[in-house]
């Protein structure tokens, strides 16, 4: 009988150890994340309330990323348009001088410098974010245009046999027009621009700038006339290659305010996506207080919960060591 009473004893308080452990977990939950553990018996069998807020939290969530995603995107082309408006500024400022500069080695050295400026703008639309080219449509997975060397490859070919400005500044009107070689071999890129980056419940952005937009071809008409001014594959008169470097100097100064326009722009759009990111993030403090009120746990009264809770289970604990070195001491 004594043996049938200490399993009984036993059983009983390894229950209670099991129930107290439990309610310890649920209370570990409740305190950690300042929500209830059973929603459903807090609410008395009722989500429906509670389903539509994690939906509308979810959305915001998304939405989060993709404004993050968005932001990065367009201060990353920002960046990069500030950079090919600066160094493309600053040229324009030299070639407008090749006039009052009639020598040969300062020429070649304009030309050279126009050329380097060609080869930044070049890998400016060739910049990518996270591993997607930016300026490429959707072939982000690709440069958006070929490398300095092969661009000037192509343009020595197109070029070949002019001797002067009008005929030089014709082919180059060809070879970056609609459907010339800039379209059609340069560019590497898609012909479809990206979709519009959801960034809330009514509010996209469209970041669809490619190497293809007039802004960009009117910056590098003037910067290749200037790169082929030197170029001994052409052999042009120094008379020609003062012509060419002036009229680029020219032509680069005009080409200032499109790009200003494009920059303007994407700051206004820069601005549009700062405000949803304040506007989202009011909405989902809202619905996060709103889930809080709903099912959230009263952190004084989970703390005291947990502690009591704590100090049965170190009292059962306590107490199922005594009873065991009693049931040892009457069996020895």
């Amino acid at each position: 009988m004594d043996s049938v009473g200490n399993l009984a004893r036993s059983l009983v308080l390894r229950t209670n150890q099991v129930r107290l452990r439990e309610e310890m977990d649920k209370l570990a939950v409740e305190v950690s994340t300042g929500l209830v553990k059973d929603t459903g018996q807090h609410l008395n069998g009722d989500l429906s309330n509670l389903l539509a807020i994690d939906r509308s939290l979810n959305k915001l969530n998304a939405f989060a990323v993709n404004v993050t995603e968005a932001t990065y995107i367009t201060s990353t082309m920002q960046t990069t348009l500030e950079e090919m408006q600066s160094r493309t500024q600053t040229l324009s400022q030299t070639l407008v001088a090749a006039e009052l500069t009639p020598s040969g080695e300062l020429l070649s050295t304009m030309s050279d410098d126009a050329k380097s400026a060609l080869g930044q703008v070049l890998g400016a639309l060739n910049r990518s974010v996270a591993g997607r080219s930016l300026f490429a449509g959707t072939a982000t997975d690709r440069p958006a245009v070929l490398a300095l060397d092969d661009v000037m490859t192509e343009l020595t070919t197109a070029l070949a046999g002019q001797t002067d400005l009008a005929g030089i500044e014709a082919e180059l009107d060809i070879f970056f027009g609609a459907g010339g070689t800039y379209e059609t071999v340069v560019y590497q890129g898609s012909n479809t621009g990206l979709s519009p980056i959801r960034l809330g419940e009514n509010e996209t952005a469209s970041v669809d700038i490619r190497a293809t937009d007039d802004t960009f071809r009117e910056l590098l008409i003037p910067l290749a006339m200037a790169a082929v001014a030197s170029n001994g594959g052409l052999g042009l008169d120094e008379s020609v290659q003062v012509e060419l470097l002036s009229k680029s100097g020219r032509d680069l100064l005009a080409a200032q305010k499109p790009i200003v326009e494009l920059r303007a722009g994407l700051g206004a759009l820069e601005a549009r996506i700062e405000e949803t990111k304040t506007r989202n993030a009011a909405e989902r403090t809202a619905t996060s207080k709103a889930k809080l009120e709903l099912v959230g746990a009263d952190p004084y009264e989970t703390a005291s919960r947990y502690e009591a809770i704590r100090g049965q289970l170190e009292s059962l604990y306590t107490i199922t060591a005594r009873s065991q070195r009693l049931s040892l001491a009457e069996f020895l």
